[in-house]
């Protein structure tokens, strides 16, 4: 089986080295490496063309800057793999990451097979020769390992077990055939991943930890903009339109913990939006608006106690929420690094 490595690359050159290293270092050796440089301006593209250069096995695609949903969906149209898995360019992958996952798909005749992955801190390398460096770092999803139907695999989403990142799976090529990512969008994995799901006939989940993924705090997730926060908010709504389409599929309390990660989603991007201007303060004055009519139309049900807890600050005193907002993610960011929780 011949498995397609998408690597979308963009201005992330002291990471890449590593990246790349890791996916050379696999086990398994029947690869196809589809590296596509978005318009880098650091020198990332320059190392892509090394690194292609030395193993046959890479291609290496530039473009014009599009961002990281048309960079993936150069590399799917690229891929002639029969299975495809992806690799941000500021993570890592165990060296026997693609050999484990190819032999869980074979295996258990799926569609999908996914791995455990770590969270590890932006401060030095990820792995020592292809092996992961720290061994304390948090480890996730949290569903069981086994094998999925689809409607269980889109339960799982809807429950948060599974994680919807697109990098921790290798998905079988068809899947691909039919879905992309949005372009101009971020927060793309929540808007994509139900729709591959919706495909499958099943999946299958290994307990080993694979990927290593970097938190980093110049990663889209981290942008504070209005244009990101409302990204984060439609990919969010699109899933729960599904989710609320399918009753069949997902239960009266999957659906409202859907409804209640949406009101969740809602405050945080209260909070997280920091840009001055006019523009700015009108889209927080919007969104606050939103978040009182939907609280009120949906309840806090599922959403936990310190989301209640910002929910009720954005109603009552919605500067503090925002004052306070940012320390603790930092926090939060800190203690995962340092404690590996």
């Amino acid at each position: 089986m011949l498995v397609s490595v998408i690597v979308p690359v963009y201005n992330v050159r002291p990471y890449l080295a590593e990246a790349l290293d890791s996916v050379l270092r696999q086990t398994y050796g029947n690869l196809e490496v589809v590296v596509i440089d978005d318009g880098s301006t650091d020198g990332s593209g320059e190392l892509c063309d090394d690194y292609a250069s030395r193993d046959g096995r890479i291609v290496v695609v530039h473009q014009e800057n599009g961002g990281l949903s048309a960079a993936r969906n150069a590399g799917i149209d690229l891929a002639h793999g029969d299975a495809i898995a992806f690799l941000d360019s500021d993570d890592a992958f165990d060296e026997s990451y693609v050999e484990l996952l190819v032999a869980a798909m074979v295996r258990e005749q799926v569609d999908v097979s996914a791995c455990r992955y770590s969270f590890h801190p932006a401060r030095g390398p990820l792995t020592r020769d292809g092996k992961p460096r720290r061994k304390r770092s948090r480890v996730a999803p949290s569903i069981e390992a086994g094998v999925y139907g689809r409607e269980d695999a889109l339960r799982a989403i809807a429950a948060g077990k599974i994680n919807v990142s697109v990098w921790n799976k290798l998905y079988r090529r068809e899947l691909w055939e039919s879905v992309r990512y949005p372009v101009g969008h971020v927060y793309e994995d929540t808007d994509t991943t139900f729709r591959v799901f919706d495909l499958i006939t099943s999946l299958c989940v290994i307990d080993q930890s694979l990927y290593l993924h970097r938190m980093r705090p110049g990663s889209i997730t981290y942008v504070r903009s209005v244009e990101n926060v409302t990204d984060g908010i439609l990919a969010r709504s699109h899933f729960e339109e599904y989710v609320e389409a399918h009753p069949e599929i997902f239960t009266p309390e999957l659906r409202q913990r859907v409804r209640a990660k949406g009101l969740r989603g809602l405050v945080a991007g209260y909070a997280r939006c920091t840009e001055a201007g006019a523009e700015a303060r009108a889209f927080r004055r919007d969104l606050r608006r939103q978040i009182v009519e939907v609280g009120q139309a949906r309840g806090t049900d599922g959403m936990g106690r310190l989301p209640r807890i910002a929910y009720r600050m954005a109603l009552s005193c919605p500067w503090l929420l925002r004052a306070a907002y940012h320390p603790y993610r930092l926090v939060r960011q800190m203690r995962r690094g340092v404690m590996g929780r």
